[in-house]
């Protein structure tokens, strides 16, 4: 595409539709009390992005290296003032209305028939949009991944009994960066010029959309809902000393998306649990000297192993397993570092306290992942070879714990989204996605050994590989979409045919030809028009007006105005048929062979009409009519759901992965791409957004029936793991007290 031409977006390809008899829901109270509190902070964050906006396009036109790129720019920095009031509004009013649509059962986002043939793709400009949203949604969901999680589960508390998903979260990334796309979608400038823009929204709104985001949760806290839900980040706390140069620092320091503990509550956590004679402890930190806590056996005092010792030795067993080989068929055996550190170390040694608790309750996060049934096995063959790592990691820096933003946090959660789709290992044997992340990770056993800095070019590095792979891959998946919903309009169109031609034609006497040449030819011609063009269209209504008129002329007539009339519609007649033909394709022989023969018959009926008039007695037309036989365009499959299976299928949603058993009881991960109406059909695609399977409405339901389908839960795997062994450690001191 060359720069220098301006392109039109066309407007949005989704909106909400509601039914007629629609019942609205009032908003509740405390979410139209938040709903107003994020309107506020989005007017002040879009007010923010256009002030910026003239900078960055200024400094890219200066860097410009040919004058048409250069025009461009500033063309488009004019055109985005004057139209940055009405993007704003627009932008505003989508933010809105998914606040609505939660509360709007009945509404469902439908896409609009797009204009072209069946299998036609969609507009490069709307892939390129599909992709940004895709990008913004996946980066800033692993930046803030834990107050989003806990934001969704209270809106869905408040909203019940609605499912609210991540996805459909009217503060979530997926949803705001949509609304953000759609508000630019009639913006008269270069796809360039609107890729830009919406990488400005995710530098100046979502990436700051954590103290939103901590507001919001401490709004509906302090409303009652779900207050045990922890992880709204202090209001006054103390800055800790980060160990990474500010120069090497993915973001702000900020404790968003973490949870409301550093690793002082850790420790008092599993002080209860050593109470408890649970763990048998080394001695409190202190040094040499220290009282056992756990028992040693001997009568004498416990030597304390130094930190410093201690990473040493970590270091050493790193080293050691950085050679073994990786099967990603098989969930690794987590290591019990803390025996294998104490056994080293000799009798009469212990861990610092400090130390000691790292170990363990880094044990308990990797046991945990480990045996989490969303994360596919190769990953988990991946993620537990970085256990020690982790452990050095977390000995070295113990905001890793607290800090949501920490580079090493957010490397694991971005390995785990990255390989939802992996299935098993015979099909990464060529997968160019899991090449890098096991050099990710040998580099981590390799290169790690003090200083966490490698964590934050490792996450930049993968997050560049994710992001060109997310590109092909949804290029591939929007062609499977395209090819099916044109499938699907394609079936609906026959349909709709089938329907009209047996309606029309029932109950008369017709020449076979005519019913060979309805069933063969019209209904093909009116089934490309009704997909292609639609049913308001002047195509679709000249096709049925020719259809009208052929069943009235091979009619019998008994008046003589009626039969001159017939003769003066003939040659139009032939002509739209032959036009009609012609579009099919249809060889010139054998559109000249239908017709022909129509005109014969035709001017046969004519002759025998006018005989009737004259003599009262109507000749034998020398081709019989028959009744018609009804056409058959498509089999008569669709599938009419209860209340209560439509309530089973509802949580299978586009975009959605899941994990089913096939019919060799093998377990696949694939992705719903898409459900094409109104065929009921459940389109899913592999990782690299080919398509593996295809469900009807009643296969879904027997898979769901058997428990051979489940969702996977695709939060970050590493926060999922923290409020899991958080939650079982409270508990457990609940119970004690």
């Amino acid at each position: 595409m060359s720069l220098g031409n301006v392109v039109t977006m066309q407007g949005t390809k989704r909106s909400a539709k509601r039914s007629p008899n629609h019942s609205r829901r009032v908003l509740p109270p405390v979410y139209q009390s938040v709903k107003n509190l994020a309107h506020k902070h989005m007017v002040a964050l879009i007010q923010g992005l256009f002030d910026n906006t003239d900078d960055a396009l200024f400094e890219l036109a200066d860097k410009s290296q040919s004058d048409q790129q250069q025009e461009m720019y500033f063309d488009s920095m004019r055109h985005i003032r004057l139209h940055r009031k009405s993007i704003g509004t627009d932008f505003l009013q989508n933010f809105e209305e998914s606040f609505d649509a939660l509360l709007n059962t009945e509404s469902e986002l439908v896409e609009e028939n797009l204009d072209a043939d069946d299998y036609s793709l969609v507009d490069q400009d709307d892939l390129e949009m599909s992709v940004a949203v895709s990008g913004i949604a996946s980066k800033v969901t692993s930046i803030f991944s834990l107050p989003i999680m806990q934001l969704t589960k209270r809106f869905g508390e408040v909203v019940k009994p609605i499912e609210v998903t991540e996805r459909s979260n009217p503060l979530g990334p997926h949803a705001l960066s949509s609304a953000f796309a759609d508000s630019l979608s009639g913006l008269d400038v270069n796809i360039k010029i609107r890729i830009i823009l919406m990488k400005l929204f995710e530098r100046f709104v979502m990436e700051r959309m954590g103290p939103v985001y901590d507001e919001v949760n401490n709004k509906l806290i302090q409303s009652g809902v779900l207050p045990d839900l922890k992880g709204i980040a202090k209001q006054k706390r103390m800055q800790r000393k980060s160990p990474l140069p500010a120069s090497s620092k993915t973001s702000e320091p900020s404790d968003s998306g973490s949870e409301d503990f550093g690793f002082q509550t850790v420790q008092n956590l599993l002080a209860n649990t050593r109470a408890g004679g649970a763990q048998g402890s080394g001695g409190m930190s202190g040094g040499v000297g220290s009282t056992s806590s756990g028992g040693t056996g001997t009568s004498g005092p416990m030597i304390t192993i130094p930190s410093s010792d201690v990473l040493v030795a970590l270091s050493e067993l790193q080293k050691s397993t950085s050679s073994e080989s990786i099967d990603p068929d098989r969930i690794p055996e987590q290591a019990d570092l803390r025996n294998i550190l104490l056994t080293g170390a000799g009798a009469g040694k212990s861990l610092g306290q400090a130390d000691d608790d790292t170990v363990n309750f880094v044990g308990m996060l990797f046991d945990y992942i480990l045996n989490d049934r969303n994360l596919a096995i190769p990953m988990k063959a991946l993620i537990g070879r970085l256990q020690i790592p982790i452990v050095k990691l977390g000995l070295l820096d113990k905001t890793f714990f607290s800090n949501g933003a920490h580079p090493a946090r957010l490397l694991l959660n971005e390995l785990s989204s990255a390989g939802i789709g992996w299935s098993s290992g015979r099909e990464l044997k060529r997968d160019a996605l899991y090449e890098k992340i096991e050099s990710i990770v040998a580099k981590v056993l390799t290169s790690f050994a003090d200083d966490p800095n490698l964590f934050t070019d490792l996450l930049r590095d993968l997050r560049s590989f994710v992001s060109q792979d997310t590109r092909r891959n949804v290029l591939v998946e929007q062609r499977v979409k395209d090819t099916e919903h044109g499938k699907a309009k394609s079936h609906q169109a026959k349909r709709v045919v089938q329907t009209l031609i047996n309606q029309k034609a029932c109950g008369l006497r017709l020449p076979s030809q005519v019913g060979k040449f309805l069933s063969e030819v019209w209904s093909r011609v009116l089934t490309l028009r009704w997909a292609k063009h639609g049913e308001s269209s002047q195509e679709w209504q000249e096709g049925v007006h020719t259809l009208d008129t052929l069943l009235w002329s091979l009619q019998p007539l008994a008046e003589v105005i009626d039969i001159e009339q017939r003769d003066e519609l003939k040659e139009d007649l032939i002509n739209a048929i032959a036009v009609g033909a012609d579009s099919l394709g249809m060889h010139t022989d054998e559109i000249e062979e239908y017709v022909g023969w129509l005109d014969s018959h035709l001017n046969e009926l004519s002759d025998n009409d006018r005989a009737y008039v004259e003599e009262d007695e109507r000749p034998e037309p020398s081709t019989p009519a028959e009744d018609f036989p009804e056409i058959v365009l498509t089999a008569d499959d669709l599938v009419e759901l209860t209340a209560s299976q439509e309530a089973l299928l509802k949580p299978y949603t586009e975009g959605t992965w899941v994990e089913l058993k096939t019919e060799d009881d093998s377990i696949a991960r694939c992705k719903l791409s898409t459900v094409t109406y109104p065929t009921h059909q459940f389109i899913f695609v592999n990782r690299r957004g080919m398509k593996v399977f295809e469900k009807s409405a009643t296969d879904m339901l027997d898979l769901i029936s058997a428990e051979k389908i489940r969702l996977i839960d695709e939060s970050q795997v590493f926060d999922r793991a923290l409020q899991s062994v958080i939650g079982n450690l409270r508990k457990l001191h609940r119970q004690a007290s």
